[in-house]
């Protein structure tokens, strides 16, 4: 049998070492593929949204995958994707996407601030923001070696203030218009949240829900023992949930 894949679509400040724990507890027949974003891990930025949404599409084209997983902002890049017809034949699941929540987040607001966007990576260098960060949004402290990757990648992520930019209120009004005109966009997608997620609350679907006149169209399944990263929390549970998502018989 020909392995399944999962291509995989992170948040601000994704870097590989995330998923490297996880890789660990996958059978042979699935293959979990990262998408490399322009502008992390010391890539190149892109020039603007078109030519960074270009790239994903490309890499995920050549990946080939048999569904995608998109967390955080990863979520609305898969949306914006699907806007413009890109990924329709590939099942979507998000896991703690941030989307219409995003214009009333503070966070998101602050960062549109000009010089604020370029305070991030100080902000997330410095230790007890780190130390602060750890205690409150992981659910198992992770390794030091873990701690220091998951860190690292805000730092090499020269990207994050474009994103900041990008995705904006001006966007979403766009992508309504979008989706509106391209109904499919919205089909085969489903949602998974930690009930112990405490960066993205699941109040944000709500807006998101009303904003695309959705009702209960995307399904939801709540893990009560997951935060925002469980595949760094819990990589052998998230592993084994990956498995049985793509249905590879006897793996688990």
């Amino acid at each position: 049998m020909l392995p399944r894949r999962i291509a995989f679509l992170g948040g601000n400040g994704h870097c590989a070492a995330r998923l490297a724990a996880a890789r660990g507890y996958l059978p042979a027949e699935l293959v979990l593929v990262d998408t490399p974003y322009s502008g992390f891990e010391g890539r190149l930025r892109a020039r603007d949204f078109e030519e960074f949404l270009n790239a994903v599409s490309a890499h995920l084209r050549e990946a080939a995958p048999h569904r995608i997983y998109a967390m955080g902002i990863g979520g609305l890049l898969a949306l914006c994707l699907r806007a413009r017809g890109d990924l329709l034949e590939i099942p979507l699941l998000f896991q703690a996407p941030i989307l219409w929540g995003l214009e009333r987040r503070l966070m998101p607001k602050v960062m549109r601030l000009g010089l604020a966007r370029f305070a991030l990576t100080r902000v997330f260098a410095s230790a007890s923001f780190q130390s602060h960060f750890v205690s409150k949004y992981f659910i198992h402290p992770p390794e030091p070696d873990m701690v220091r990757a998951f860190f690292d990648g805000y730092a090499r992520c020269a990207a994050a203030p474009d994103l900041f930019a990008w995705l904006n209120p001006d966007l979403l009004r766009s992508l309504e218009r979008d989706l509106a005109a391209r109904p499919e966009a919205l089909d085969d997608i489903e949602i998974w949240w930690g009930a112990q997620d405490r960066v993205v609350n699941l109040q944000e679907l709500s807006w998101t829900r009303e904003a695309l006149a959705l009702g209960e169209r995307w399904p939801v399944r709540v893990f009560p023992e997951w935060g925002h990263y469980p595949m760094i929390d819990d990589p052998e549970g998230w592993a084994e949930e990956l498995v049985r998502v793509v249905a590879i018989p006897g793996a688990v």
